[in-house]
């Protein structure tokens, strides 16, 4: 897939890429300066980027929702209160059923951002 061509806008992708150089999964010379992400963008580019190294198996499940609940409770309301339930019902119930439910549950929410990502680093997503 040709990762110009896809649903994010040029923001979108500037904040995905601005948050893979600053996880390394991105060398710097390779992203687009041009476009300025909002912070609501800024914040979906860091979930994202932590959903798929959970993908990757690089990260906990409880540690990716941490990181992804205090990102976005500034930045999106509804997301936190998504992401705060997960946490509630893995907290409740800490099993691999949960975390696969909630996984695909999220890479449902940010599948355009995961996409790109693959696309962008030329490798096939886990899940």
């Amino acid at each position: 897939m040709d990762y110009e061509n896809n649903f994010l806008s040029q923001s979108q992708q500037a904040a995905l890429q601005q948050v893979m150089v600053n996880t390394k999964l991105l060398n710097s010379s390779l992203i687009n300066t041009n476009n300025m992400p909002t912070p609501e963008q800024q914040a979906y580019g860091v979930i994202a980027v932590a959903l798929y190294r959970f993908n990757l198996q690089k990260i906990k499940w409880s540690s990716f929702l941490k990181t992804a609940i205090n990102t976005a409770s500034n930045a999106c309301q509804w997301l936190a209160t998504e992401l705060t339930r997960c946490q509630q019902e893995y907290k409740a119930q800490p099993n691999d059923t949960i975390i696969i439910e909630q996984n695909a549950f999220l890479n449902g929410i940010f599948s355009e951002e995961l996409a790109y990502i693959d696309a962008l680093l030329g490798t096939e997503l886990l899940t």
